[in-house]
């Protein structure tokens, strides 16, 4: 097993919208979404294919650029059935992110970025988890 590496984002027609590969062998995968087009964006989708192990994904969008504070409205009415949980990370601690509403809300930190885990299973069990959100100022 390899302990860390990055995902891959795949080609797709549309800026803002696209899926994420993560090789099955590796346990802990990054996803930083300022090295990618994404970061351009105000409203983002992305299916991890094949969930896995662990994805921590680094969110900027215009507003960190910016140093501007923002937020993001997660879709959770997509999420929130899978056995998949979600950790929000801030200075190095994780806080697990549980609702049944059907919209999170996640404010940036200080260096206007929303860092998340995903914790998904040890086995294949789903062929992809949505994860979309829209960004707001605030």
């Amino acid at each position: 097993m390899d302990e860390s590496c990055e995902a891959t984002v795949l080609d797709s027609s549309d800026p803002c919208w696209s899926s994420i590969v993560v090789p099955r062998s590796c346990e802990s995968a990054t996803f930083n979404l300022g090295t990618t087009r994404f970061k351009l964006c105000t409203k983002v989708g992305f299916m991890w294919s094949y969930p896995l192990h662990n994805l921590t994904v680094t969110i900027e969008t215009p507003f960190t650029q910016k140093r501007q504070p923002y937020a993001i409205n997660i879709d959770n009415s997509l999420i929130k059935d899978y056995s998949i949980r979600i950790y929000r990370i801030i200075d190095g601690h994780e806080t697990e992110v549980k609702s049944m509403d059907d919209v999170i809300v996640q404010d940036s930190d200080s260096n206007y970025q929303i860092i998340l885990k995903f914790q998904g299973p040890s086995t294949i069990y789903y062929y992809g988890f949505p994860f979309n959100y829209n960004v707001t100022e605030l």
